[in-house]
């Protein structure tokens, strides 16, 4: 069999079997019959390196009928998200940068200085870069690499000068941009990514959720979720708690079935009419909504958009 060299050795367990002609089970019985190299990018995101496989092919078949189970030496346990124990804190998601909605924003910050909010939780999709999409950009919305950073840069240095506690878990547009990223070797872990930021101020976390107190699991969940609908009712009901869920980009909240919880979609910070993919068809997807979501005393939940009766809560007069 003749050696195949790879820029990239590692690879999908599909993309090796493809590439070798062999079955997907073959290639996780040799990894662990010759305890072959793993790199481990997720929860269900591992990576083989094609030539130890092709190398224990040509030194013997794997026994199929002989497989069983072997505990690995070294197990990782996924608990390690945050849990956070927090009175007051503000919930935003889906900045998109550059595409952020400035008016939003910028009350957001007044909310946060007027009511002496310090913590701030980032839902996931800080960043865009749609130069990684797998769909179709027009070239007239692409944004070169050194913009999108110098923009990004800007924002999280004005949260950081509002806030004490400034942290931001990873949504699809993260792990695309990260993902595409390593398989060109031009990064390593997830974190290298935010470096690119430069500022230490912040922290950042591999998982697409935390959780605050006894009542708020915070999260960017892998499929869309109307606020309305049985997938919202369904997380409420999956976690016994009130949840925040970006990555709809639109915005409301109902009770839960007990009437113990709240499910609340907090909107967006970005600007829906700078996206393309937005705006240049009709869906039947509720509308995007720029918003975001302030906890205080723990418990107590307000939803924020630009319909909001600022004069009540900031305490201006009417002109």
């Amino acid at each position: 069999m003749e050696k195949t060299t790879e820029v990239n050795d590692y690879l999908s367990s599909k993309e090796i079997s493809r590439r070798l002609r062999i079955n997907q089970k073959t290639v996780s019985s040799l990894v662990a019959k010759h305890d072959l190299s793993i790199q481990k990018l997720g929860y269900h995101n591992k990576r083989y390196s094609l030539s130890q496989i092709q190398a224990a092919l040509e030194g013997g078949h794997s026994n199929q009928a002989n497989y069983r189970f072997i505990e690995p030496s070294v197990t990782k346990l996924y608990n390690d998200f945050w849990k956070l124990d927090w009175d007051e804190f503000i919930v935003a998601a889906d900045t998109h940068s550059p595409y952020l909605y400035t008016p939003i924003y910028d009350k957001m910050l007044e909310v946060a200085d007027k009511y002496k909010i310090k913590k701030f939780i980032h839902a996931g999709d800080f960043w865009n870069q749609d130069q990684f999409s797998y769909f179709w950009i027009a070239t007239e919305d692409m944004v070169d690499f050194s913009d999108e950073l110098a923009y990004s840069k800007k924002i999280v240095n004005s949260l950081t000068k509002h806030f004490d506690d400034v942290r931001f878990f990873l949504g699809s547009h993260d792990i695309r941009w990260w993902r595409a990223m390593y398989d060109r070797g031009k990064c390593g872990t997830y974190e290298t990514v935010w470096k690119l930021l430069e500022n230490d101020k912040i922290q950042v976390s591999s998982y697409r959720y935390c959780e605050v107190g006894d009542e708020w699991r915070i999260n960017h969940p892998k499929n869309t979720v109307r606020v309305g609908g049985l997938p919202a009712i369904r997380m409420g009901a999956k976690f016994n708690r009130s949840v925040i869920f970006g990555h709809g980009h639109w915005q409301g909240w109902v009770w839960d079935p007990s009437g113990k919880h709240m499910l609340i979609a907090p909107g967006c910070l970005c600007d829906p009419e700078k996206i393309s993919y937005k705006m240049l068809w009709d869906t039947s997807h509720d509308e995007w909504i720029p918003g975001f979501v302030l906890v205080r005393d723990r418990t107590r939940a307000t939803i924020f958009n630009m319909k909001s009766d600022w004069d009540l809560y900031l305490g201006k007069k009417k002109k």
